[in-house]
């Protein structure tokens, strides 16, 4: 009798635990449904198997249907390169030297027909927009990673932007986060300034390089 009081007394708690797992589990599916039906894309099938090094820039079209007016965009990543860099792939300037089955652009997620968001946009609210983080709230807490399942299991956002003279990311008490930026030569075009757009370039370090010794 005694044993049974205590099965009793101990099933609601396995109970309750059973269903915050099936909860956790739940809300990382309905996560990544809303990251599907938002994006057009499948978390689970790989569009472009044959092509994975083939980016969706590929397919930029290099004729302006108006006016037959011919451009090279490609010239921006095919280039004859310098020492130490000896790769020339400058034919691919003027070919696509795709798999067959990669002719098609894969990535049809671009082509989301978003007018109806932009023209209800107005001036003041993309100006509100652009002048406040998207990224760090008022206490410094990474906003893309809040915004994760508390179970999620793939990259949550740690990187805090906020670099020594080094180059080192540290978070908001100074601890270093295995984050660090680099000089590089600036990509030609989408990515200057003077289009509208600023980047930065990290790599993430290994525990073994964030140590002194």
């Amino acid at each position: 009798m005694k044993r049974n009081i205590i099965l009793l007394t101990l099933l609601p708690l396995f109970v309750g635990c059973g269903n915050d797992s099936i909860s956790d589990t739940s809300s990382v599916q309905s996560y990544i449904q809303n990251l599907e039906v938002e994006n057009n894309i499948s978390y689970e099938k790989i569009v472009n198997t044959r092509g994975a090094y083939i980016t969706s820039m590929c397919y930029t079209k290099t004729m302006d249907e108006t006016t037959n007016t011919v451009f090279n965009p490609c010239y921006s990543c095919h280039t004859k390169g310098q020492i130490p860099n000896y790769y020339n792939d400058t034919n691919l300037q003027i070919e696509y030297n795709f798999p067959a089955e990669m002719m098609k652009n894969p990535f049809t997620n671009l082509f989301k027909d978003r007018s109806n968001q932009v023209a209800s946009m107005t001036d003041s609210e993309t100006l509100e927009y652009v002048r406040e983080s998207n990224y760090l709230n008022s206490e410094e807490d990474i906003l893309p990673a809040l915004d994760l399942p508390l179970d999620w299991k793939g990259y949550r956002p740690d990187c805090y932007f906020n670099f020594d003279d080094d180059g080192f990311d540290q978070d908001p008490k100074g601890n270093y986060t295995g984050w660090r930026a680099f000089r590089y030569y600036p990509f030609l075009g989408t990515f200057w300034p003077t289009n509208g757009s600023t980047d930065d370039v990290l790599i993430r370090l290994d525990s073994l390089f964030t140590q002194d010794k």
